[in-house]
């Protein structure tokens, strides 16, 4: 899976006569991501319906969205902005209006406003991280020994001395185990993110 960049001409053909045809292509590309920001606040047919009402949303006022690639990741934002608010109206419904309310009016002054930018950010590049890492590890070309040795030293935090008495190997051969995948991770995450 692919986390998309921007593509002005998809934007275009959804805010035209194209948008019939489009839609699929939108889908494909930002749904995945979508879900993944949703993933820790809402289950999965929660997830789903607010993506859907986003897609709607979306919908109405693509015909007079104007995007402006100057300003790169410009549209995710406004894309997540929606997402974002669709997620606190639920919340809201759920009988949370008065702790979210009170969070909402608070964010309205430009530090909070900054923060709450950046902590999207956060999340979207852990949403990546987390993508990358599946597909890296999910690669068949990646010896299961390689991978068992990333896992145990990079995700778990084991000694690396531990780990290559584990599998009767140097220490030296571990770190370079560790870092093929640390290289080929950097590289999805870039790739990933359209760098």
């Amino acid at each position: 899976m692919k986390v998309p960049t921007t593509d002005a001409k998809l934007l275009r053909d959804l805010a035209g006569a194209e948008a019939p045809g489009r839609w699929a292509d939108f889908v494909a590309a930002y749904r995945a991501p979508m879900l993944e920001f949703l993933r820790g606040s809402f289950p999965g047919a929660d997830a789903d319906d607010l993506v859907q009402e986003t897609l709607l949303a979306l919908a109405a006022v693509l015909p007079r969205y104007r995007y402006d690639p100057a300003h790169k990741g410009r549209f995710r934002s406004y894309l997540f902005g929606i997402l974002r608010n669709k997620a606190r109206a639920q919340l809201r419904a759920r009988g949370r209006a008065a702790a979210r309310d009170a969070a909402f009016a608070a964010a309205q002054s430009d530090a909070a406003a900054a923060a709450r930018t950046e902590a999207e950010e956060r999340e979207w590049r852990h949403a990546v991280y987390e993508i990358a890492l599946r597909e890296v590890l999910d690669d068949p070309a990646l010896r299961e020994r390689t991978k068992q040795i990333f896992l145990r030293t990079a995700i778990r935090g084991e000694a690396p001395e531990s780990v290559a008495a584990a599998f009767g190997m140097k220490r030296n051969a571990v770190d370079q185990a560790k870092n093929r995948v640390l290289v080929r991770l950097k590289a999805k995450i870039s790739e990933l993110e359209g760098v």
